[in-house]
């Protein structure tokens, strides 16, 4: 064969090349066929989702599911920045009862297995872990049961429905029943051991039906010293999602909470996801933090050394508040109780009762009185705490009389120059009252000694060239009688007596702290008339419990102060020389009686106080027969100062509740003597932390 012919028979002819031309034109049209195709779906896919018809749009709607998303709450800090209550994610267990309900079918002790493991992981009783899962179980299947019988009786209406045609009557179709429950939680969010332990037994498939679920848990780092000023965080009685309900996490609801997001998906027949429309996720914002005036470092120290002062004094409890006068910040607020042995309550009478009324036993034989009220909610939680610096009242003694001696020397009734004879213990007023001094002077003879000295004959004479209108009115200008507005709940008004029941008794009694009752915040508060500098003295501070300062910086919020102006500046000002005495003689006896403490290193002025503590029968109650307004035997025992001297920084106030009987024997009870060394300790560790120089 020659090449011409072999190349001839190789070469392609015209007809196969117009089969291969049709063939590749065929595979060209398919691929575009097929390409078209496929974008007409992804086209009607995109249609349908961003713009069903309303037919579909009615189809999807019934498998869309809109699921919360949670907003994270705001921190609450201190005024440092530290953090005193922040949100983490916790786990709780849940238990899927037709899961459990499935396994027992299998594992006829698997219930009981359950029951028993939870109870052991969660420390909750078993019977009443029992009393949950099995009466779900119960409800589900009567729920189970009342379908089956559903599903019967729409046949049966099925049957009514062909016999009304011919005219006989049919029975109204039942309303559809409820689904059975799959998701009960047990217990409240578990700690890290507990989740461990649950994950283990999960794991090894000791509790069917058990799952652990994120929940969001709220929590203090610092509860014991702060927990009552935090407050709490979780469900008001009735309501459907948590917020604050006692405390700060109260106050700043609305700042502290954050707005929730939401997620909407498409579901499938089996209830499976299948997409998230466009504009169906919305992000969760989370909250503002809130920054307190509190400094937890300050409320530590307070804390140490009130316990100790009460310790010292084997007293039934204390309070202590650290304020700054100048902005009205609260620094510090601290109450603490103390387990007394052997102290008996005092029997009261119920005049609706047929028992003979008691009597109050004679002095000498009186046992210690209970005279503080149990705080059981403190030991289960310390947010749950009565707050006594806020709802506790007293009548506050001799740091009283700065106020009055103010008012009656701003008045002009109290001249530099005049000269006092007083030099007997005890004298009887106009109207037949006995007015005693604990001691005598020899050189008690201006009003500026009446004030050191704390003498109540000095403080009578000062009362009675007052009017009655002038002495209430003042005391009501400096906030007593009425809460400070801080916002706190729970916090109490104090008593001042009305116009009507002012007499010439209660007229001496509030000259020397009596008569008047006071919560330890509104004397804090009232003494910064004495502590606030320029024109700003003789003025009252508003109240904060947010730190002041820039809004800028985190979690603060807002600085406005309301001024109120009570005594002239000058008048103020007049006061503080004679309680520089007071304070330096309080520093003379602490010496003697605590050599081992250091030197002071700051100056200060302040006044003590020493009251009875009066004797307040339950609503409905009446006291002993013989019994006197006041325990005769038990006292509280204050001090209050501003420091340093010559330009305060803080105002400190310690109360010791209930002095022991041994040291009220040997007359050691006295402001002085007892609370005025935790107000020096206090002062020593709290300036030189805010960066005080000394001045000693």
């Amino acid at each position: 064969m020659t090449p011409h012919e072999r190349d001839a028979l190789m070469s392609p002819t015209s007809e196969q090349d117009a089969r291969q031309s049709r063939g590749n034109l065929v595979s060209l049209i398919l691929r575009v066929g097929t390409l078209l195709g496929l974008a007409l779906v992804i086209g009607r896919v995109v249609q349908l989702q961003v713009s069903p018809s309303d037919q579909l749009e009615g189809f999807i709607a019934a498998r869309q599911t809109s699921q919360s998303l949670n907003s994270v709450r705001g921190d609450l800090l201190d005024r440092r920045g530290r953090v005193l209550a922040t949100t983490r994610i916790g786990y709780r267990v849940i238990i899927d009862p037709v899961a459990l309900d499935n396994a027992r079918k299998n594992n006829p002790t698997a219930v009981d297995q359950v029951i028993i493991g939870l109870s052991q992981v969660l420390d909750l009783p078993a019977e009443q872990v029992a009393q949950r899962v099995i009466t779900k179980l119960i409800s589900n299947e009567e729920i189970r049961a009342s379908a089956n019988s559903s599903t019967r009786s729409e046949q049966d209406q099925s049957v009514n429905a062909s016999l009304a045609t011919m005219g006989v009557s049919s029975q109204p179709v039942q309303s559809r029943v409820a689904r059975v429950s799959r998701y009960l939680p047990i217990g409240s969010v578990i700690d890290q051991d507990r989740t461990r332990e649950m994950r283990k037994r999960i794991k090894s498939g000791e509790l069917p039906g058990v799952t652990l679920e994120h929940t969001q848990v709220r929590v203090q780092t610092s509860e014991p010293l702060i927990g009552s000023v935090v407050g709490k965080y979780g469900f008001e009685e009735k309501a459907s999602s948590r917020s604050g309900i006692l405390g700060a996490e109260k106050i700043f609801e609305h700042r502290l909470e954050g707005d929730d997001g939401s997620l909407t998906y498409v579901r499938d027949s089996d209830g499976n996801p299948l997409w998230v429309q466009r504009g169906a996720w919305v992000d969760s914002d989370k909250g503002k933090d809130v920054r307190l005036s509190i400094d937890l470092e300050m409320q530590r120290m307070v804390h140490a050394q009130l316990l100790r002062g009460v310790e010292d004094a084997d007293a039934a409890g204390g309070r202590a508040m650290v304020i700054n006068p100048n902005t009205g910040e609260i620094l510090a607020m601290v109450d603490v109780l103390r387990d007394l042995p052997g102290v008996e309550p005092l029997e009261w009478w119920d005049p609706k009762s047929e028992t003979p009324r008691p009597k109050m036993l004679p002095v000498e034989d009186q046992p210690r009185y209970k005279v503080l009220n149990d705080d059981i909610n403190r030991t289960i939680e310390p947010a749950l705490a009565h707050n006594r610096c806020l709802q506790d009242v007293y009548e506050p003694g001799s740091t009283f009389k700065t106020f009055v001696w103010t008012l009656a020397k701003s008045n002009g009734l109290l001249p530099d120059d005049e000269v006092l004879d007083i030099t007997e213990k005890a004298v009887r007023t106009e109207y037949g009252r006995r007015v005693e001094d604990v001691y005598t002077y020899p050189d008690l003879n201006n009003w500026d000694r009446v004030l050191r000295y704390s003498s109540n004959i000095g403080m009578w004479m000062a009362t009675s060239r007052l009017t009655y209108p002038e002495l209430r009115s003042m005391v009501k200008a400096l906030g007593f009688g009425e809460t400070t507005g801080i916002g706190l709940s729970g916090e109490a008004s104090g008593i001042v007596r009305s116009k009507e029941s002012w007499d010439k008794y209660t007229q001496t009694s509030v000259g020397m702290g009596y008569a008047v009752a006071v919560t330890p915040i509104q004397m804090v508060r009232a003494f910064s008339v004495f502590a606030r500098k320029g024109e700003l003295a003789g003025t009252l501070p508003e109240l904060r419990l947010t730190a002041q300062g820039d809004l800028s910086q985190r979690g603060v919020v807002g600085e406005e102060i309301v001024i109120e102006r009570v005594f002239s500046a000058e008048a103020a000002q007049r006061t503080i020389e004679p309680m520089m005495e007071v304070a330096r003689s309080m520093d003379k006896h602490k010496a003697r009686n605590f050599p081992d403490d250091p030197e002071p290193k700051y100056e200060m002025y302040g006044k003590s106080g020493t009251s009875q503590i009066s004797i307040v029968p339950p609503p409905g109650m009446v006291r002993p027969s013989g019994a006197k307004a006041y325990y005769e035997k038990q006292h509280y025992s204050s001090f209050i100062v501003a420091a340093p001297a010559q330009d305060p920084e803080i105002v400190v106030l310690v109360v010791i509740d209930d002095v022991g009987p041994e040291i009220v024997a040997k007359k050691a009870h006295y402001g002085s003597r007892v609370a005025g060394p935790v107000v020096r300790r206090v002062v020593e560790d709290v300036l030189p932390y805010l960066g005080i120089e000394p001045e000693l």
